[in-house]
Order: structure tokens, then sequence, then C-alpha cells
């Protein structure tokens, strides 16, 4: 069985190299591509290869630091900073949106901050739209990308792959999906293609979406590969599908039995509202296959990250109405890492904001009483990769 990890050098010139150890029953080697955590094993062994196997005035000659090296731990996971795209003139237009193509062919949209700076590295959040819906629809619909929500972030719109004879646009997932589709693969693809476009900030990235674009923010959060790299998730009206029969679908104890982070602690932010016609609150079959009861989803989630299965407090959301409430898991180093905001007793299948949008348009009902992004930047801001902030 091999062992593969990632070691970045930095050489005195500033220049970054990215190389990994691979481990097997030879011993190591060196060097391999393409990105792991280092092993505190690997740790040790790089070490002893660069002090053993290299003169010290090679070392003084050629500036060779180490500079990011982490074992697979909830604390100091990844922490180098991406550097491939720092120093890098943005090579698009700042405050638009624009379209990117990946070397596999499939596209996304994002947009880059009008305050951008190159040699700043800058926070990145993913945003994924719901079924037969675009990222220019969600784009719209979360308003990341316009005042008062828009800051410091570069914000990423991934784009669904197409199915069925009629094209729809669905998530890995789905009931529509084919089971060997892989979009956690292709997000990936998407950061490294953005890492090596603009100075990220790798400890600083996020993941939310809406209806099904809440079932991929999930699929993100329980996938090895992609919560090694993404720090805190927020899905909003999130369709949770459970691959089980309609006929043998039971809401209140339907388990998903495909969730395994990569890490001890998952900061997740769930939103749903009382009135959801499309994705119940209350769960049940649909499609052929069985949503959860929303509140024992989010006790999933708390279990997972070991937290007791019922929340510590349950109060009122802030400066919001129609029964909007907060449902807070955790305590200690641990307080409020899983979140629930029931959004509203008359809020639909909804991205809640004050204003009207597609959304509430679509139902017919009134704005909510608060706004969902203000609140999931402000939970975004109190995580990093390696934990809370």
């Amino acid at each position: 069985m091999r062992n593969v990890s990632l070691i970045q050098i930095k050489l005195s010139s500033g220049q970054q190299l990215r190389t990994h150890i691979r481990e097997d029953q030879h011993g190591p080697s060196f060097p391999q591509s393409n990105g792991l955590p280092l092993s505190k094993t690997s740790l040790h062994l790089l070490h002893f290869y660069i002090l053993f196997t290299m003169p010290i005035s090679k070392l003084l000659t050629t500036g060779l630091i180490l500079v990011g090296a982490t074992s697979a731990s909830f604390i100091g996971r990844r922490s180098t900073k991406s550097v491939l795209g720092c120093g890098k003139e943005p090579d698009v237009t700042l405050d638009k949106r624009v379209n990117g193509t990946l070397p596999s062919g499939r596209r996304y949209l994002f947009w880059v901050p009008p305050d951008y700076d190159e040699e700043k590295e800058t926070p990145l959040i993913l945003s994924f739209h719901g079924a037969t819906r675009t990222p220019e629809s969600q784009a719209d619909l979360d308003l990341l990308t316009a005042p008062p929500f828009a800051s410091d972030h570069i914000v990423v719109y991934p784009s669904s792959g197409e199915y069925g004879e009629k094209k729809g646009r669905y998530w890995q997932g789905a009931p529509q999906v084919p089971h060997d589709v892989d979009d956690v693969a292709y997000v990936l693809e998407i950061l490294e293609d953005v890492e090596s476009r603009f100075c990220i900030d790798t400890q600083r990235i996020y993941a939310t979406g809406k209806s099904q674009g809440g079932l991929m923010t999930n699929n993100l959060a329980c996938d090895a590969r992609s919560s090694a790299r993404i720090a805190a998730f927020a899905p909003v009206s999130g369709a949770y599908y459970v691959d089980v029969p309609e006929d043998e679908c039971m809401p209140l104890t339907v388990e998903q039995d495909d969730c395994a982070p990569d890490r001890k602690h998952i900061p997740i932010y769930i939103f749903h509202g009382g009135s959801d016609n499309t994705i119940p609150y209350s769960g049940g079959p649909r499609s052929g296959e069985c949503l959860p009861f929303i509140p024992h989803f989010v006790a999933e989630w708390a279990n997972r990250d070991g937290l007791e299965g019922e929340p510590r407090s349950v109060v009122g959301l802030l400066g919001a109405s129609d029964n909007a409430t907060v449902y807070n898991y955790g305590s200690g180093c641990t307080e409020d890492l899983v979140r629930l905001v029931y959004s509203g007793n008359h809020v639909d299948h909804s991205w809640p904001s004050t204003v009207s949008n597609s959304d509430s348009l679509a139902h017919g009902t009134e704005p909510a009483t608060f706004n969902a992004s203000a609140l999931i930047l402000d939970f975004f801001a109190g995580y990093k990769l390696q934990g809370r902030v």
C-alpha cells in the first residue's frame, strides 16, 4: 500500500515548488505531482531527506525552506497559502461575471471583486445553482457579487451537467443523475484552475448553494477529497436525496450512509423554510427516492461532528419575524459548529431575502424577514480550514 503526501518547498527567489513523497514498502521516492496532505511520517522523512542528502552549503545557497507540511488533523490542515496565482496580474475584468473553461471542457462562472490585489490572498466562495437553473440565475439569487454582500471574496458559480432527453440540469446525487457522475472531481478541477490564476487563500474556501445546489454543497462536506479543501458549508433549502425507494422512505430515521468527511469537525449552517412545498421540511418520498426530515438531517451532522444530537440552544433569529428560529449545536470549542435556521412559517422553497427575488416571485410569497447571504458570510468569516478564527 502506498501513501502519497504533499510537500511544498519555497526557494529564496520566492518561487514555490510543489511535490510529493510516495511511500511504500521500498521507502520514500521523490517527486510526484497532484496534492494531498502531508502525514507526520512523511514530514519526518522529508526532514531526513533534506538534511542527509543535501549539503548545508547547498541548502544555504538555494534557500530551501519548508513552508507547508501538515498532518491530517482538524487543526493545521493544508495551512499553506496558494502561491501559484499570487503575483499574477488578473487576466479578466474585475467586478464582472466571467466565464471560465476547464481543460475537461466543463465551464463555470466567476467574479473577482473590484479591489482584488494579486499580492494578497483572497477568500473564495463556491455557490451552486438549483435543479434546472444556471450559474447566472444563482448569482442573481444569492447577490454575493452585488452590494451589500459583495466584499473581499472571489465567487465561483459551477455549472451542473445536463441529463435526459430534455437536457435537465442536475447535480451528483440527484435521482436524475447516473451514479457514476463525479461532480466533486469537477469542483476540485475548478479550484485548481482558479488557484493557478488568482491569489487564493486556501484556508478560506467555502461552499453554499440552493436546492440541488444545497445537495451539492452537502456532497462536498461529505466527500474526503473536498472536505479537506473547503473550510465551511451553508446549504439553503437543500434537496438531500437518499437512495431509498419511495415506499420504504422513513424521513425521521433515513440515514445518509455515504458521508465520510476528511475532518473530524465540519462547520455547517443549514437553512430551510417551513412552507417549502418542493423539498418539504418534513421530508418524504420524492422523485423515486427519500428526503429526510430536516431536523433529523441536522442531527445527523451534529452526531457526525461528535456533538450532541439535540441543540444546545434554540433562539429566535435576531431581527427577524415569522417565527424564524436558530438551532445551535455544540459547546465549548465546538459551539455553534452546526446550526439550523428555520427560515420562517411562510418561507417556501427559497433563498431567504428581505427583497423580492426570483424564488419569492415564483412562489407568490412575500420576501423573508432576513437575508441568508448576510448570515452565511458572517458564518464563513468565523472559520478557516484549520478551525475557528
